[in-house]
């Protein structure tokens, strides 16, 4: 059990002795999306820039919907346009969904890769995990100015921004470890996470404000979405609303220690018998 449980420490110490090679992986996921493209990486950014353009035009000019939040001190409510709104609870989801569905098939995806090199699965799998996340920094950049333009953003809510942040990177490594372990295992657990994360999408505060529910047995299953303190999070940080209590940051904390230790101790494991499955 202790072996499993120290898993986290030897992932750090095969990062670090590879740290090189774990680079230039990300750099080849990141640069396989758009390669052969004449504006390559550019279109990234063009993209997300043209996604807010159109949900600020048809939410906030055309409906001129607006989602009252609370404020910081909780007795004064925050108007946000729902363009905005959505904004920042998708470029979060977004990226984690985009990460573990990669994950759940990026061992497969090099078979030749595993099977003929020795190469540490792990600097394979975060490698893959870091180029996907630079894929979805653009959107974070574009996010974080769009704010600032709108006049939501003050420096009060980068403490958030930056503990939001670092527990996308914490949940995304620990979900991409466990999934690209299953995805050997389980052939069809791409299928599977695809149904899965509609599930979390609409089972979290992204298109509609949490205070819209009032079903007890649905707020709690909302609550214990790991998307929806995340979402509250980020929302802290970038439009200066009340942020999640602490049981729920707490909560995320814990879940993504699990997830590394279960993670890491996964891919510890099977290592000699994942290439004998592909």
């Amino acid at each position: 059990m202790s072996r499993y449980l120290l898993a986290p420490v030897r992932l750090m110490r095969v990062l670090l002795a590879h740290r090189f090679l774990v680079v230039q992986l990300a750099w080849r996921s990141f640069a396989s999306r758009h390669a052969g493209a004449v504006l390559g990486w550019l279109w990234t950014p063009l993209g997300t820039a043209v996604q807010f353009v159109l949900y600020t035009v048809v939410f906030s000019v055309i409906l001129q919907i607006k989602v009252e939040m609370a404020g910081t001190d909780l007795a004064r409510r925050v108007p946000v346009g729902f363009g905005v709104f959505l904004i920042t609870g998708l470029v979060p989801y977004l990226a984690l969904n985009d990460v573990i569905m990669r994950s759940s098939r990026v061992i497969r995806a090099n078979a030749t890769l595993v099977q003929r090199v020795r190469l540490p699965l792990e600097v394979l799998v975060v490698g893959d995990i870091l180029g996907t996340l630079m894929h979805h920094a653009a959107a974070v950049v574009l996010m974080i100015l769009y704010c600032a333009w709108a006049g939501h953003l003050a420096v009060a809510g980068a403490g958030w921004l930056m503990v939001g942040i670092v527990l996308l990177l914490l949940l995304a490594v620990g979900f991409g470890l466990l999934v690209s372990v299953l995805g050997v295992a389980l052939p069809d657990i791409p299928e599977v996470l695809t149904l899965a994360l509609q599930f979390v999408l609409y089972g979290a505060p992204i298109i509609y404000p949490l205070s819209f529910v009032k079903q007890d047995v649905l707020l709690t299953l909302i609550e214990l979405n790991p998307i929806t303190p995340l979402v509250g999070v980020f929302r802290a940080g970038l439009l200066g609303v009340a942020p999640p209590d602490a049981v729920g940051i707490i909560y995320l904390f814990v879940l993504s220690a699990v997830l590394l230790v279960v993670g890491a101790a996964a891919i510890d494991r099977y290592r000699a018998t994942i290439p004998d499955l592909l």
